[in-house]
């Protein structure tokens, strides 16, 4: 499947998964829709302005319209430049975020992470020496993995190439997203089945994450369920009162935000732990 075509085809999937482009209220004067005015929009533009609109529009991507705005931008823009490496990567970018969203059934979760994961791999073909490729690869396949099952995910052979392309990525660039690739190092070393899962290892690498972003807040709460499965509920809750308390705009709010609402549907289990 070439670049256009999974370009139609992720416009059509998320926009019936979040209920954009389109609908009732919709459209405007003259009958022009969200995703007309958009498309009409970046065929007008450069490919840099168009890029730059879609990071502002990235920067609060947890606001409806503008989670709307970009799915459509990136989109228009694949189809308009299916090779170019800084539109593919911010493609999986989209769809790391996309994939992530708590809310998601494992099977929408699987499916977007692919897609994310695909749009990556296309990226790296074209650029192997960045880290953003190799780093949304990485979380993307994550997601994927999370959505197939774990254990299904290492049945396929995942395991060594989620290590390939976050190895990548860590050398190129171990600070790449705030810390993300040292959190992403985290979650896998606490998320593996026994005998492989190595909650040490998980931990050494979201304290790592921490000292490169002192605010990260998904790295408290990942280190904070990784407590909470070890029976170290007073620690995991320490971690999520400092998670509640943080303000939000330090570093990413949108992923700030997100983090805190993860903090927040932990807190049940920790207090259970604690009686």
């Amino acid at each position: 499947m070439n670049l256009l075509t999974v370009a139609v085809v992720l416009v059509l999937s998320v926009d019936a998964a979040t209920g954009a482009g389109g609908g009732n209220g919709g459209g405007s004067a003259g009958g022009a829709t969200p995703a007309g005015r958009d498309a009409a929009s970046a065929a007008g533009q450069s490919l840099p302005a168009l890029m730059a609109r879609i990071d502002d529009l990235h920067r609060r991507r947890d606001d409806r319209a503008a989670f709307s705005e970009e799915q459509r931008l990136v989109q228009t823009g694949l189809a308009r430049a299916p090779n170019d490496y800084g539109l593919l990567w911010r493609a999986a970018r989209f769809y790391f975020w996309a994939s992530d969203d708590p809310g998601l059934g494992k099977e929408q979760r699987s499916r977007w992470g692919k897609d994310g994961w695909d749009i990556a791999e296309h990226a790296i073909a074209i650029n192997p020496n960045d880290v953003a490729g190799h780093y949304w690869a990485a979380v993307c396949m994550g997601n994927y993995a999370l959505g197939l099952g774990v254990v299904k995910a290492l049945s396929l052979g995942m395991e060594g190439k989620f290590r390939e392309r976050l190895g990548r990525a860590a050398a190129l660039n171990d600070g790449y997203e705030f810390g993300g690739v040292e959190t992403a190092w985290g979650r896998f070393f606490d998320k593996l089945p026994w005998p492989k899962r190595d909650r040490k290892l998980g931990e050494d690498h979201l304290r790592r994450a921490l000292a490169l972003n002192p605010a990260a807040l998904r790295a408290r709460v990942y280190l904070a369920v990784s407590y909470v499965d070890s029976d170290r509920a007073a620690e995991a809750k320490r971690l999520l009162d400092e998670v509640a308390a943080a303000p939000v705009g330090r570093y990413d709010a949108p992923e700030e935000r997100r983090a805190k609402a993860l903090g927040a549907g932990l807190m049940n289990d920790v207090y259970a732990k604690l009686k």
